[in-house]
């Protein structure tokens, strides 16, 4: 489906229907985030019945854009004429709980940028891998149909999307930034985004447990070569670390981030412990494709940039992923 087939159907969604859920993915960005508040903002001025429903709940960086406590996280039985699913495209990323909103959904809409959906026929998509987030394709699909509404309410709109536009691109320092990028970022600022408020939450804004936390977790770095072409660096979050910091989990949305691939790392590896023997992964490369590594362990992303979570005991799942990783770089 184009980019103008799709304006077409979601357009008659919009005005044939009044209830609607939005959704994202389990620990929600800040692409998932800003792309689920412009939306809600968006059917909210049309006088539509939303609700969020997220299985976790947005980080507190995001309080800024003032729609946090939208947010649902006691998933319910829910009837929805639209269910909205956005920055993912199979339902099991939405999260173990959330998996009863598929149940009887109505009309499920996809709006993604994240490579080989799930097949679902029934559903309405628009799904771009070259785009660099959600929060742009979202700006693509309703640039036509916010001219008339209020200054006030545009800055509203263009902040919750140019906060994912900066946090998806690492503020335009990733690869997935195009010349379209820079233009729907320079419209976005026209219409009221506020670069320097977004930019200070997302990236600047740290309270004192969040840089301790940060502080023990880089600690932790440990870097390999493995064969003769690849070399990793590893990190890692633990539950200790989160009681000495006397810090939520939440925290740590970010610090993936905090060591890049370069010449002298070709892939980083990001741990956080969620339980014992219970790990969410991050993979970060500078050529390396590591979404075949993160499926491989029924996660996803992209080429560059991808994740998943695995329940087994930790240096046997680095091993894991040591072997793979030197597999994919032979």
């Amino acid at each position: 489906m184009t980019l103008d087939e799709f304006k077409i159907e979601f357009k008659n969604l919009i005005y044939t229907n009044q209830n609607f859920v939005i959704t994202t993915h389990e620990n929600p960005d800040g692409d998932a985030i800003g792309a689920q508040f412009a939306i809600y903002l968006f059917l909210k001025r049309h006088g539509k019945n939303i609700r969020i429903i997220n299985q976790d709940p947005p980080s507190d960086k995001y309080d800024f854009l003032g729609l946090s406590d939208k947010v649902e996280t006691q998933i319910p039985n829910v009837t929805a004429q639209v269910v909205l699913m956005l920055d993912y495209n199979e339902k099991k990323r939405a999260g173990k709980s959330m998996q009863n909103i598929f149940r009887n959904p109505g009309q499920i809409v996809r709006i993604d940028h994240h490579p080989k959906p799930e097949k679902m026929p029934d559903a309405i998509s628009f799904i771009d891998t070259s785009v660099s987030s959600t929060c742009e394709i979202i700006y693509l699909i309703l640039k036509p149909e916010i001219e008339g509404f209020s200054i006030s309410w545009k800055k509203k709109f263009a902040s919750c999307l140019y906060t994912g536009l900066i946090y998806d691109t690492n503020n335009f320092a990733n690869k997935n930034v195009s010349p379209q990028t820079f233009t729907v970022a320079g419209e976005l600022l026209a219409i009221g985004a506020d670069n320097n408020l977004c930019s200070l939450n997302i990236f600047e804004n740290r309270n004192t447990n969040e840089l301790k936390l940060l502080g023990k977790t880089l600690s932790t770095l440990e870097f390999y070569k493995i064969g003769q072409n690849v070399s990793i660096a590893f990190y890692i979050t633990t539950q200790k670390m989160l009681k000495g910091c006397n810090a939520d989990m939440e925290l740590t949305d970010g610090f993936s981030k905090e060591v890049k691939p370069s010449n002298e790392r070709d892939v980083v590896i990001y741990f956080r412990e969620l339980n014992t023997d219970h790990y969410r992964v991050s993979l970060r490369s500078k050529d390396l494709n590591v979404q075949k590594i993160a499926e491989k362990f029924g996660g996803g992303g992209h080429k560059l940039a991808a994740g998943f979570e695995a329940e087994m005991e930790l240096e046997m799942l680095k091993n894991k992923l040591f072997e793979l990783i030197n597999h994919e770089g032979k």
